[in-house]
């Protein structure tokens, strides 16, 4: 009888974006739940990502260039709702969070340009910056942020063909 294949991991590689992405197909779940749980613990828990999401949201609340994209601009509970979504991913390794629709629906509501998308992620980049974000942990985060930003960019926009707006490649409306 052949042994048991390796599984194979679904969005959990981009979770353990250790020194840019690599892939997990040769990890077994135990080795990949490991590996989430070593990166909540090493960059700080819940106390760091309470801290992140905090900060981050009172830059976002200063800059001319995302502050426009709430429509109710309660940063704290802008901050908790992000929190929370990261505490689940990484905390409680619940990957579930990472497709919520509510998540995907927030950002339906808007088009995101490259120029919206890139400041998202520059205001994350500084808000742990600000905080001496642990290294390395703190990069493979941000490498992971490029990759979701790039999806919400992509629920954005599709939303926006499926109402019929037109626009051009960089997100600014044509």
């Amino acid at each position: 009888m052949p042994p048991n294949p390796v599984p194979r991991h679904d969005g959990k590689v981009l979770l353990v974006a250790d020194q840019g992405l690599q892939s997990a197909e040769g990890m077994t779940a135990t080795q990949v739940d490991r590996k989430v749980s070593d990166f909540w613990t090493g960059i700080g828990g819940a106390e760091f990502f309470r801290e992140l999401t905090t900060r981050f949201y009172t830059l976002v609340a200063e800059d001319e260039v995302l502050s426009p994209l709430f429509a109710v601009p309660d940063w704290s509970r802008h901050a908790a709702r992000l929190y929370d979504h990261f505490r689940r991913i990484y905390g409680e390794n619940d990957l579930t969070a990472a497709w919520d629709p509510k998540m995907h629906q927030a950002h339906a509501h808007f088009l995101i340009s490259r120029e919206q998308r890139l400041r998202w992620l520059a205001l994350m980049k500084e808000a742990g910056t600000q905080l001496n974000a642990p290294e390395p942990h703190f990069t493979e985060f941000l490498t992971i942020m490029k990759i979701a930003s790039g999806e919400m960019t992509a629920v954005s926009r599709g939303a926006a063909l499926a109402r019929g707006d037109r626009f051009h490649w960089d997100g600014t409306p044509a």
